[in-house]
């Protein structure tokens, strides 16, 4: 059975564990965006047609410098891309998204058991996964912004099961 302090610890960790998986399927999102955005620009930048629609027609003197331009631009965002490691942060932040919302369903679980024989036990095998979760989302950027639209949203879903 769980003291007071400790079924509020569930509650705010089932609630906090919904915020951070939604939090990270955003930031999954984003990287698969933005890949997907750098893959078509290198590929428009890198396209002999693309060039050769660029400049046809145009000055010798501005002819002569779009090639190499353009080959450079493409030479930066590629390497730009391949830095940011989208497609490992994509993945990454995909797969924090569903231990959180698997760490969630746990908490959810026992909020629905705190007066079980086991509850201290289990309360704390999740707060430990839940510091093991919040140790592997370090490498990611924290939006504050993005964070608070997710909490406001995870408290207005919990408050209308609550009222209904």
């Amino acid at each position: 059975m769980l003291s007071e302090a400790q079924q509020r610890r569930v509650w705010e960790g089932m609630l906090s564990a919904e915020i951070r998986a939604n939090y990270f399927a955003e930031l999954s999102g984003k990287y698969h965006r933005k890949q997907r955005v750098v893959t078509w620009v290198i590929l428009f930048l890198s396209s002999g047609a693309a060039a050769t629609f660029l400049y046809t027609g145009l000055p010798a003197e501005v002819a002569s410098w779009l090639p190499p331009v353009l080959a450079l631009l493409t030479a930066a965002l590629a390497l730009r891309n391949l830095v940011a490691q989208y497609p490992k942060l994509a993945f990454d932040s995909a797969d924090l998204h569903s231990r959180w919302s698997r760490l969630a369903s746990q908490y959810e679980g026992l909020w629905e058991n705190v007066y079980t024989d086991d509850a201290r036990e289990r309360l704390q095998k999740l707060t430990e996964e839940g510091i093991e979760l919040s140790r592997m989302g370090n490498p990611f950027p924290y939006h504050e912004k993005a964070m608070l639209k997710w909490q406001d949203h995870v408290e207005r879903h919990h408050a209308a099961h609550v009222t209904a």
